[in-house]
Parts: C-alpha cells; sequence; structure tokens
C-alpha cells in the first residue's frame, strides 16, 4: 500500500506550512526520502472510532464532578 514519493516541491510546501521556513536542501531531500515510510506507518495506525458509533456519555441531573 506504498505510496509514491513526493516530490521535492511538494515536501518544502509541506516544510513551510507547519513554519518549517530555514531548513537546508539536505534536510528537504531527507523528508522526502522518509514521506513514504512515515505514511505507510500512519495507515497501520488503528483509528478511534467515530462518535456515532459509540454509546452516548450518560447524562445524570444533578450530580457535579
Amino acid at each position: 500500500m506504498s505510496q509514491k514519493k513526493p516530490s521535492l516541491v511538494e515536501i518544502e510546501a509541506f516544510a513551510h506550512r507547519y513554519g518549517l521556513t530555514k531548513l537546508a536542501p539536505e534536510h528537504i531531500a531527507r523528508m522526502a526520502e522518509l514521506a513514504v515510510y512515515v505514511g505507510d506507518l500512519g495507515c497501520m495506525l488503528p483509528r478511534p472510532a467515530l462518535k456515532e458509533h459509540a454509546p452516548a456519555a450518560t447524562f445524570m441531573p444533578g450530580k457535579q464532578c
């Protein structure tokens, strides 16, 4: 389920969106190399269930936390 390797321009734009504006070209290249592996790992992590699929929280009138 491996994704394609992003271009250096895509990685640089990603870094700029998150405030990483002063990265050296070597750092951008390394981020591009690792992006596929990080993306694959993220796809394997379990996701929390949707709140619509969980039981509703219990409301007890008069009870304070």
